[in-house]
């Protein structure tokens, strides 16, 4: 690889740079800085690095101070080589971004972010960023996109392999599903070791210093689980290497692991959530449900509320229906009562879950006492379906993964073979 790296000790000139941006704005032209690097004749300015470092800040919820500033500017120089790289070979192999490419983009990240139609604008205008700074790294992550699509012919999944997946987590089936989210720095040089583990750890301490994980994860992920924010959603055990599995199931969940190392790089990884498994994890049940409920009044006769909940009593006994649920709930008047379609036990309120979490069709629960009154619940209808991933689903995660390694190996030959001159 034709690659020529001054030390980056010098980086205070970007730490430098970002002082004099951020104070006077007196430097508007790249030019006027100079330039960071040159990627097969093209530059990359300090401005560009500069902008990028600002615009990591601002996605990703970071405090970026000027030593933290230039800890970083090493990995997000690396990130737009890389991305010069990848915009010259699409570009080569005839991609385009179009305007409305660009515009689908836009309006993803204003989704994802919870931002209005247009607000996105408007966010980094009060962050002091140029829209011109994001538009010109989504422009190669789209160019590049369009490239990996066309490697996908190149990947074969086999039935065997979806069936050792199922397998997998058929056998795992009582053990805990996770709900996690990760960041992959990935190793694809080992002399490059001891870079990619200390990034990993200044990425580690800046999300427990409260950084956005969807944002770096965005920002520096090598995973395809990056433009979800690094998001994986419900994992059972078996669908995740065994390194990455044991360590999940030792956290708690809010809690970010340490690096993690793989065969692929490090990993960072955050346990939102647990389920602990059961017999019927493979299993999905939603429930109709029927609440009657009677108000309880803590300054009323006591004879008043014993009159309510003996309502409550009676409907136990007498009541074989929902219909004939919601013929009292009419006559009570209240307006608690009603019926809730298709929701899981999970989303209940624990004293109403547990109260019928083992009960049939047609059957009601025992009067419970809850905040502000009284009620009973009468399971209206109760649906069991399986939950295991659909073949589509698990044949999809696998040619993602094989997708993410082709990308790895592609970017790797075009560094290889790029001149790359890093010039502070």
């Amino acid at each position: 690889m034709r690659y020529f790296c001054k030390n980056f000790w010098f980086l205070h000139v970007v730490a430098l740079a970002i002082l004099l941006l951020a104070s006077a704005q007196q430097v508007k032209a790249q030019g006027a800085i100079g330039v960071a690097a040159v990627v097969n004749d093209e530059p990359i300015s300090i401005v560009d690095l500069v902008e990028r470092i600002k615009l990591v800040a601002a996605t990703s919820n970071m405090k970026m101070t000027p030593s933290l500033s230039q800890e970083m500017a090493p990995q997000m120089l690396r990130q737009l080589i890389d991305e010069q790289l990848q915009m010259q070979e699409a570009q080569r192999r005839g991609f385009e971004v179009t305007d409305a490419d660009m515009q689908r983009a836009l309006d993803m990240v204003e989704s994802n972010s919870n931002l209005p139609s247009g607000g996105l604008e408007q966010y980094l205008q009060q962050n002091d960023i140029s829209m011109a700074a994001m538009r010109a790294q989504m422009r190669p992550q789209i160019a590049w996109q369009k490239l990996l699509g066309s490697m996908r012919r190149e990947i074969q999944i086999s039935d065997a392999e979806i069936d050792d997946v199922l397998t997998r987590i058929e056998r795992n089936q009582g053990k805990p599903r996770n709900n996690i989210q990760e960041i992959l720095l990935p190793v694809d040089n080992p002399q490059e070791e001891d870079r990619i583990r200390n990034n990993a750890r200044e990425v580690i301490q800046a999300l427990r210093n409260g950084a956005s994980f969807e944002g770096l994860a965005r920002q520096f992920s090598a995973s395809t689980s990056a433009a979800n924010g690094g998001g994986l959603g419900w994992v059972s055990s078996g669908e995740m290497a065994a390194e990455l599995e044991d360590v999940i199931n030792n956290m708690a969940p809010g809690q970010i692991s340490d690096p993690i190392r793989t065969i692929r790089g490090y990993y960072i990884v955050k346990l939102l959530d647990r389920r602990q498994g059961d017999a019927n994890a493979l299993e999905s049940v939603k429930l109709d449900l029927y609440q009657l409920f009677v108000p309880l009044n803590g300054n009323a006769q006591q004879e008043e509320n014993q009159t309510k909940i003996g309502i409550l009593q009676n409907a136990r006994q007498t009541v074989n229906s929902c219909e004939q649920m919601a013929a009292i709930a009419v006559d009570l008047g209240s307006d608690l009562s009603g019926e809730t379609k298709g929701i899981s036990p999970d989303e209940l309120a624990p004293v109403i879950r547990n109260a019928v979490g083992n009960l049939d069709a047609g059957s009601i629960s025992q009067v419970l006492q809850v905040e502000g009154g009284a009620l009973v619940v009468m399971i209206c209808n109760r649906t069991v379906e399986t939950a295991a991933p659909q073949r589509e689903l698990i044949e999809n995660r696998l040619m993602m993964e094989r997708l993410e390694i082709l990308a790895r190996r592609k970017l790797r030959e075009l560094r290889r073979n790029a001149f790359i001159d890093v010039r502070i």
